[in-house]
């Protein structure tokens, strides 16, 4: 039997709309998927797949009805958790932000 003590596990603090300058920089997958770049390129923002041998694809970032997301191959939906600063891609898994 249960204790009443006993915590429940709180739900993840993702948000789906946020100001999109509060995930520019460099991220890593924790999935073994390709790095993430997010940056401004002076007209909007981008993100930018980053491949071994210095292969890059680079898709605009959206903001619409509360999601964000890019075209990749198909739409693919960005969430943000600001408490443990990680990226989640539907597609491709969790990512953490690289610092230099």
């Amino acid at each position: 039997m249960k204790r009443k003590t006993s915590k429940p596990y709180s739900a993840l603090q993702v948000r789906t709309q946020f100001p999109i300058y509060e995930i520019c920089g460099t991220w890593e997958s924790l999935c073994g998927s390709p790095g993430l770049k997010v940056f401004h390129d002076g007209s909007r923002f981008r993100l930018q797949f980053i491949y071994k041998h210095d292969t890059a694809f680079t898709v605009p970032l959206c903001q619409s009805w509360g999601i964000t997301f890019f075209y990749f191959y198909g739409m693919i939906r960005i969430a943000y958790d600001d408490e443990r600063d990680m990226l989640l891609l539907t597609t491709e898994g969790e990512y953490k932000r690289v610092y230099d």
